[in-house]
């Protein structure tokens, strides 16, 4: 009986390992590569409750002017004051200028007709100048409509 050849087989099945060096490897840039690829989809539900029909006819004034919106157009022609219920007159340009003033005075009263207004949408023409925008945001301002919008 050889006894190196026998100790030496048992030594060589005892000393063998596997080497996962090269699978860990691919898991370390396979794993990553996953999450940067992955879409995570957060559905979402939006609670809608329309109003019947018998809610839709008890609205009061009150309520109904809170749901007012107040649109004032600038055009080439002057000032186009809209509301969700008016249509106030056209204030027309004097001598080649905007009259700042009759925007104030209407804006003013329609301050004082719907108190709880905020909201302004501003939509000027493309040809009108931008310190006639500001100068209107400025009137708005001052009048206490802080909150407003400029539309295309």
């Amino acid at each position: 009986m050889n006894l190196r050849q026998t100790t030496g087989k048992s030594r060589l099945d005892a000393d063998s390992e596997i080497n996962i060096t090269p699978v860990m490897n691919i898991f370390v840039i396979l794993i990553p590569f996953l999450l940067l690829t992955a879409t995570f989809v957060k559905i979402a539900i939006i609670d809608l409750a329309l109003p019947s029909l018998e809610q839709g006819s008890s609205m009061s004034n009150e309520e109904i002017k809170d749901l007012t919106v107040l649109v004032i157009s600038i055009g080439l022609d002057g000032f186009e004051i809209k509301t969700s219920e008016n249509k106030y007159p056209l204030i027309k340009l004097e001598n080649g200028k905007y009259d700042l003033q009759k925007l104030k005075g209407q804006l003013v009263k329609i301050k004082k007709q719907y108190p709880r207004l905020e909201d302004v949408i501003i939509s000027p023409a493309s040809e009108v100048l931008y310190q006639v925008i500001v100068n209107v945001l400025d009137n708005c301002r001052e009048i206490g409509f802080p909150n407003y919008s400029i539309s295309g």
